[in-house]
């Protein structure tokens, strides 16, 4: 039964006279599942085709290209720009609309080089509205129920619309003109009545780009020039604000829609809303839709489960960026870090005959195993000293918290399940196998490294310190390790200590997402810790330590009061099982991240 505690969620909405059944839209996140041409994969359809079956009222699918390859943007974009791709399209609305979804595309250009539009010719712009025009009539066409304008994010609309990179002197310099001029030549192409909304850039972040003032007046110009819905968006600044790292509050971007209203036309707030009380609440202050882009990308049955009365079942999106380095730092298909469907969207189906599964270990990797063979029907014994094993202590260094949304929907589902047993405690070899298992799962995750000896009372390893077994105020101390673990580690520390971060190797938290990495860093600055790369720990003593520079072999000592090794974990696995099938996930095979512990665990267990 519907939960009366989120009635504006599901109280339907006009965009122009297109009614949508809910106030929820997926809103456009690149995939990177078209292939190199800019056709649509299957891949590409599945993935939108099981966000249409969450209920989501309106999907507004992915930048897709208005001029290729001028203006492409990205390895894997879809194309638009060409009856080429019809056929594409209109098989994509067919099967979408099965599912009772409205459906619009973004169209997109991603500007020039030069980053502004002053020296972009008349020619050139008249041609480019006439693409833009184009596109959109193929759209309805095929079957689409409306189109979006990419107004925001910097991109050429947006590099129109901010007096930051349109000096123009001419028509064109009037900021509106470009945007309305499109919504104009697509009436003439499409109708009147054929809706046409806009992501909008309503402020810049940026000193002499649009601001507050200025960007209510863009919207309201633009509501008044026919666009039938707005979502209020960042423009030209920094990346971090549009695709924000785990520390951003909850639903922090909904003030730009609230900034704009009253307005004439449905506004749609984005921007990290993951709980159905913050969707809930924006809603109420005012603003009409709600975009959920990585929310429904980690859950797609995010709207089901409201509706069904089941939200301490929803899967949220924890901010691990996961998808955020594939696209934009590797240019490769999304993935998931919560959601290893993603890119698969199958239906896991009962195995062929029931097995007695035993997971030993309970941290991501053994808990989604636990999960997906219980669905598959197998009696399941879970091993478990600690349910959520390291995300327990990942969730503790600031903006961390988000974390433990994971473990809370792994103790909300795991409890529903009949076949699944879990055993609290301690446990041994001997005890996995009295319960007497066909197979065996071994998740049982790291332990800490420190690849020195250490010095009682000078020496700590990092899991103490964030489990609070050793604590420390008004400190001078020593990390060592300047991976994210150190770095995290030595953010917990600094908002009491101070802190040098000591590292061999030149780079400063490898591998981490881009965004990420630069906030935490960013974060570390602010703290005034010190970081020291290139700098291989070579002894410790009571109050002081020694390291060596790797490129000079000088060597430098650090006095302080005491060093925390936070250099890694390696696998941990307390015993194996020889004469019982048995495979070995997680950080127990390879140290890694949440989404190799979560992936793997996925895979074995729909492999048995």
């Amino acid at each position: 039964m519907q939960d009366t505690k989120f009635a504006n969620l599901f109280r339907p909405l006009k965009i122009g006279d297109v009614e949508l059944k809910n106030r929820a839209i997926f809103p456009p996140i690149s995939t990177n599942f078209a292939d190199e041409n800019g056709h649509l994969t299957e891949k590409f359809v599945n993935h939108y085709v099981r966000r249409a079956k969450g209920v989501v009222a309106l999907i507004i699918v992915e930048n897709s290209c208005i001029d290729c390859p001028e203006a492409k943007k990205g390895a894997f974009q879809p194309a638009i720009d060409s009856y080429d791709f019809f056929d594409d399209w209109e098989n994509f609305t067919r099967q979408v609309h099965k599912y009772d979804a409205k459906i619009s595309v973004e169209l997109a250009h991603p500007g020039f080089s030069e980053r502004n539009v002053d020296s972009v010719s008349d020619e050139k712009i008249e041609k480019i509205i006439e693409q833009y025009a184009n596109s959109a009539e193929i759209a309805k066409n095929a079957g689409f129920d409306m189109v979006e304008i990419q107004g925001a994010h910097g991109l050429l609309v947006n590099q129109f619309l901010s007096p930051f990179t349109n000096h123009r002197k001419d028509k064109w310099g009037k900021s509106t003109a470009f945007a309305i001029t499109i919504r104009e030549k697509i009436a003439e192409r499409c109708g009147e009545n054929f809706p046409v909304t806009i992501r909008l850039a309503v402020d810049d972040l940026k000193t002499g780009g649009i601001d507050e003032k200025l960007g209510r007046e863009i919207a309201h110009a633009i509501a008044d020039a026919g666009y039938d819905m707005i979502q209020a968006d960042i423009g030209l600044g920094p990346k971090e604000k549009r695709l924000e790292p785990m520390p951003y509050p909850e639903g922090w971007r909904a003030y730009l829609a609230q900034r704009i209203l009253p307005i004439d036309v449905p506004v749609a707030a984005v921007g990290m809303i993951r709980s159905p009380e913050i969707a809930e609440n924006i809603l109420e202050d005012g603003v009409d839709l709600v975009a959920l882009g990585r929310t429904l990308i980690a859950d797609p049955d995010w709207i089901n489960k409201i509706r069904d009365g089941k939200i301490e079942l929803i899967r949220k999106c924890i901010g691990c960026s996961e998808c955020i380095k594939a696209r934009h730092d590797e240019d490769v298909a999304i993935r998931c870090g919560v959601n290893p469907n993603v890119g698969n969207e199958e239906e896991i189906t009962p195995a062929k005959s029931s097995k007695i599964v035993a997971i030993v270990g309970c941290g991501p990797a053994g808990l989604e195993a636990a999960e997906i063979s219980a669905v598959r029907g197998h009696n399941v014994h879970l091993f478990c000293k600690q349910f959520g094993g390291q995300l327990n202590i990942a969730a503790v260094p600031p903006g961390k918290e988000k974390l433990r949304w994971l473990i809370e929907y792994f103790e909300n589902s795991l409890s529903r399940f009949e076949n699944i047993t879990i055993h609290n405690g301690e446990f041994g070899k001997d005890d996995v196998i009295a319960a007497k298992p066909d197979e065996i799962i071994i998740a049982t995750g790291a332990k800490p490294f420190a690849p020195f000896t250490l010095v009682e009372g000078m020496t700590f390893v990092y899991d103490s310190v964030l489990r609070g077994e050793i604590e420390f105020e008004g400190k001078n101390l020593v990390v060592a390790g300047a991976g994210l673990v150190g770095c995290e580690t030595a953010n917990f520390l600094a908002d009491k200590n101070k802190i040098t971060i000591v590292e061999m190797l030149p780079e400063i938290a490898p591998g981490v997402e881009t965004i990420t990495r630069n906030h935490l860093l960013n974060e570390l600055e602010q703290k005034g810790v010190k970081i020291l790369s290139k700098r291989k720990v070579i002894d410790i003593e009571m109050g002081k330590v020694i390291v060596e520079n790797t490129d000079t072999s000088e060597r430098d000592e650090i006095t302080c009061d005491a060093i925390i090794i936070a250099t890694g974990g390696k696998p941990y696995v307390p015993f194996t099982f020889g004469e019982i099938y048995h495979s070995i996930i997680g950080d127990a095979k390879s140290v890694r991240k949440i989404i190799d512990a979560t992936s793997e665990g996925y895979e074995v267990a729909k492999s048995i």
